[in-house]
């Protein structure tokens, strides 16, 4: 083989001219909205189920179901292709949103109908000076709850 160049219009298999553009660079796509929504959604749904954090996980479960909401418009919009994670943020922050709520209601219904025994049961306890009367305390009140 010899290095004669090739005659004009003509490309020699052995030579090819570098590139004169980089190939364009993709933008970057944008995931944060889905992982978020995710993320909080699966702490939502846990602190939902415990009775104390019940109404944290209900607020939690309001952010992560606008933070799906978001996410999945991203990713119709073809900015963000999580649109699996923003749908299970989506699904787990309403999931937790209904069980906060429930829950919430469930037991501030609860208290506001017993208020009464509580305060009597916690007088009793705080009078109670015997484990035997603390047993006391505790059979009244709770046969007080099952009327």
């Amino acid at each position: 083989m010899t290095d004669t160049p090739a005659p004009s219009g003509e490309t020699s298999p052995a030579y090819q001219a570098p590139p004169t553009q980089a190939p364009p660079a993709q933008a970057r796509r944008r995931n944060g909205m889905g992982t978020t929504a995710l993320v909080i959604g699966v702490v939502a749904l846990v602190l939902a189920v415990l009775l104390v954090f019940a109404p944290i996980g209900a607020l939690l479960g309001l952010i992560a179901t606008v933070l799906g909401i978001l996410g999945i418009a991203r990713a119709n919009q073809g900015l963000a292709d999580n649109r699996g994670q923003a749908l299970a943020g989506l699904l787990t922050g309403l999931v937790a949103l209904a069980l906060g709520i429930a829950i919430t209601i469930g037991v501030g219904t609860f208290l506001a109908s017993h208020v009464t025994d509580l305060n009597r049961f916690g007088d009793c306890m705080g009078n109670a000076a015997s484990s035997q009367a603390r047993e006391t305390c505790a059979r009244e009140f709770a046969d007080r709850l099952g009327n």
